[in-house]
């Protein structure tokens, strides 16, 4: 049986995977690179809208891969400084129709916990086993979904100032730098006890564009000046 090859939209996502592990400042710990999975296609969001009567916009179609997984974990080596990060993609498609998360931590309040019976993870990072994770909130008349940061530090849900393509877009940047999420929250990146993710986020922007210098960095410096 031949092969399903990837668009240009799934090419680009294999290329963050070939940046990580060709660069000489990486240690790739972990990597999934799985086959694509032809259950991930469009008519999953027809159903979604059939059997729940939320309806997904076009421009969410466009923006998805169709890998049954796709991700890395790694972390950078002597002599360069010390950058750790993981992302796990989830097709859109197939999250759609996962069961929501459980938040069984009583930290969390009810308010929280109903909020949350809309998301569907879409990124994660199983192999370092943080339990943070990102989602889309799926509600009824709602187009374009509202993405959302469960951090598990703070025992916080966080939404994000990004839509689904612009958050694949920033991850593709960012190759899933830990709390990097936090560049598009409202957390007080200037409070104490958010000045290590502050430290990260700042070493991130420092570093990146040195390792990856053909991708742009500048509108997320600029943010991080803003955020500060």
């Amino acid at each position: 049986m031949e092969l399903e090859e990837p668009t240009a939209y799934e090419e680009d996502w294999l290329k963050v995977l070939d940046e990580l592990r060709d660069s000489p400042a990486v240690d790739v710990l972990n990597e999934v690179r799985d086959d694509i999975d032809l259950t991930a296609e469009d008519t999953a969001f027809d159903d979604l809208a059939e059997w729940e009567g939320i309806e997904i916009g076009a421009e969410l179609r466009s923006a998805y891969i169709r890998f049954s997984q796709l991700g890395s974990q790694w972390r950078t080596i002597d002599p360069y400084p010390y950058l750790t990060g993981e992302f796990r993609i989830t097709p859109l498609p197939l999250a759609v129709h996962e069961d929501a998360p459980e938040f069984t931590s009583s930290l969390y309040s009810d308010e929280q916990r109903e909020l949350a019976t809309g998301f569907r993870v879409i990124d994660a990072s199983p192999f370092t086993g943080t339990g943070s994770f990102v989602a889309l909130r799926l509600q009824p008349e709602v187009e374009s979904p509202e993405v959302w940061f469960s951090d598990h530090r703070t025992n916080t849900l966080w939404r994000m100032d990004l839509d689904y393509p612009a958050y694949m877009d920033t991850l593709r940047l960012t190759k899933g730098v830990f709390d990097w999420q936090h560049l598009f929250t409202e957390a007080p990146l200037n409070d104490e006890q958010f000045a290590g993710t502050a430290a990260d986020l700042r070493a991130m922007l420092e570093l990146l564009p040195e390792l990856f210098p053909d991708h742009d960095y500048t509108d997320l410096q600029a943010r991080l000046r803003e955020r500060m």
